[in-house]
């Protein structure tokens, strides 16, 4: 297993982290064609591939969905079954629930496999709904919300573009108060860049 183990790591070592932007019912998640978009040139590279099979845990007897990562050379590979549960979704019919399901399963699966890092991890709650907060226009080194927008951008200019960090903070915060700051965001983007 040291060819697939060697090229996972490598895979990780470049993805990118993936940011959640498709909504779902009060959260917001990766969908799967984003993953498989931004991941494929990243596996191909390293000479990873993957495959997702449908099918029914003999076990168990429930639908199933195995995830198989392997390296393409040498042929060592992982693989993981998980069962898809029969759910009633909210203005859903049977079939539509498990293409849900199987999707979920599918994307989860994928992303713990590859240990793909996502920009939030809430699924299970929820996101957060906050009321957007100012920014203190003196820009005052003390105010904690200054702090966080300046530990999110070194945290994410790895691998955001500012054009990109400002989006993200004009969801938490208002659109006036970062243009009127856009002079020193973009000083604390380009510091030890």
């Amino acid at each position: 297993m040291k060819n697939y183990y060697k090229a996972l790591a490598n895979f990780q070592q470049e993805c990118p982290v993936l940011l959640k932007a498709t909504d779902g019912y009060g959260y917001k998640y990766v969908d799967l064609p984003t993953i498989i978009y931004k991941i494929n040139p990243l596996m191909k590279k390293h000479g990873l591939g993957f495959t997702q099979e449908l099918g029914t845990n003999p076990t168990t007897g429930a639908s199933c969905v195995t995830t198989t990562i392997f390296h393409v050379d040498s042929g060592e590979h992982r693989s993981a079954t998980i069962d898809i549960p029969l759910v009633e979704l909210k203005g859903q019919n049977p079939y539509q629930s498990f293409g849900s399901g199987t999707s979920y399963f599918k994307r989860y699966q994928l992303t713990s496999a590859l240990g793909i890092v996502s920009d939030k991890d809430i699924d299970a709650y929820g996101e957060i709904k906050e009321t957007p907060k100012p920014i203190q226009i003196e820009l005052n080194i003390g105010d904690d919300n200054w702090k966080t927008v300046l530990s999110y951008i070194a945290a994410s200019k790895k691998t955001l573009s500012f054009e990109e960090i400002i989006k993200k903070l004009e969801t938490k915060y208002s659109k006036n108060s970062l243009g009127k700051c856009k002079v020193e965001l973009k000083k604390a983007y380009e510091r030890n860049k």
